[in-house]
């Protein structure tokens, strides 16, 4: 019961803080030095309640020509599209880095040394560095071969899947890789792999069954800065490619309408405080079940 309760408060407040923040825009102006607009803002909150009491009557200007459209068309419309290209990005990410991290950690010393150099050297690319890298690589090989093999740019309604989630799903790759590694390298050192040894378990054996299925539950701790992290670089990958996504149209509201600002963030919030709330009860279920080691 106690759990329900905290968790319901720590949602209501973070609402609360959202609801709050829609109309920040409204709350400092700057004349001939930065000033708090104090009035202005408390106006603006009581529109957007109001607004909010009819959602129907919300209208953000979006696409080409700049036209007003419903906050319903435009969310329904873009919302989907974009988190596909984050869920299929995540879901690429965590398959690669478990793939990858289970094949570097059977490399021959030397060979493991160097690949942690590489990994280290890719996490200091930024994401712009690596969509402009990859836009401009599909460009020199069109140019070489005459094929275009993926969209690079999206023109109007036009939608590309391929290069975003590639480009998006990237840089969490070495995230997660990094994490994975060291986390393996934890627990390696730990008695229980010596016992499964003894046993007559296989190296690559103990690896995969035992050592992976305690490195799930530190992955789990990671996943709300990978979430956010991801998040951010969704805006950066939909401005890249021209993509009219989600995250442009959060944007864009952030300035035109505090009622919209605020139901978009609500899009967002809502449904992955409900994904990590169960996903902490679920976790904290099985570990209280003694589960964590063989």
């Amino acid at each position: 019961m106690r759990r329900i309760a905290n968790t319901s408060f720590h949602f209501l407040t973070v609402v609360l803080g959202l609801f709050l923040l829609s109309g920040i825009n409204s709350l400092l102006n700057y004349d001939t030095e930065l000033v708090l607009t104090i009035g202005i803002y408390a106006e603006q909150m009581k529109q957007t309640i109001m607004d909010l009491a009819n959602v129907s009557s919300i209208y953000i200007y979006w696409g080409e020509g700049d036209k007003q459209y419903p906050i319903t068309t435009v969310f329904s419309s873009t919302y989907g599209y974009s988190f596909t290209i984050i869920f299929a990005a995540f879901i690429a990410a965590v398959s690669a880095s478990v793939l990858l991290s289970y094949s570097i950690m059977l490399m021959p010393r030397r060979l493991y040394r160097f690949t942690l150099k590489v990994i280290n050297t890719l996490d200091a690319f930024p994401d712009v560095f690596i969509v402009v890298a990859f836009q401009l690589f599909i460009i020199w090989l069109f140019k070489k071969t005459g094929v275009l093999m993926f969209n690079i740019y999206a023109f109007g309604d036009e939608r590309t899947y391929f290069l975003p989630i590639l480009c998006l799903s990237i840089l969490p790759i070495v995230f997660l890789l990094k994490q994975f590694l060291f986390q393996l390298k934890e627990e390696e050192s730990k008695p229980y792999v010596e016992f499964s040894f003894a046993k007559g378990f296989k190296r690559p054996y103990t690896l995969w069954v035992h050592l992976f299925r305690n490195v799930w539950v530190h992955f789990f701790f990671h996943l709300k800065p990978i979430f956010l992290f991801m998040l951010s670089n969704l805006l950066v990958i939909e401005v890249l490619f021209n993509i009219n996504g989600f995250m442009t149209a959060l944007l864009r509201t952030a300035t035109t309408s505090s009622a919209a600002f605020f139901i978009g963030m609500l899009l967002v919030f809502v449904p992955f405080f409900i994904v990590f709330s169960t996903g902490s009860y679920l976790l904290g279920k099985w570990l209280n079940g003694g589960e964590q080691h063989v």
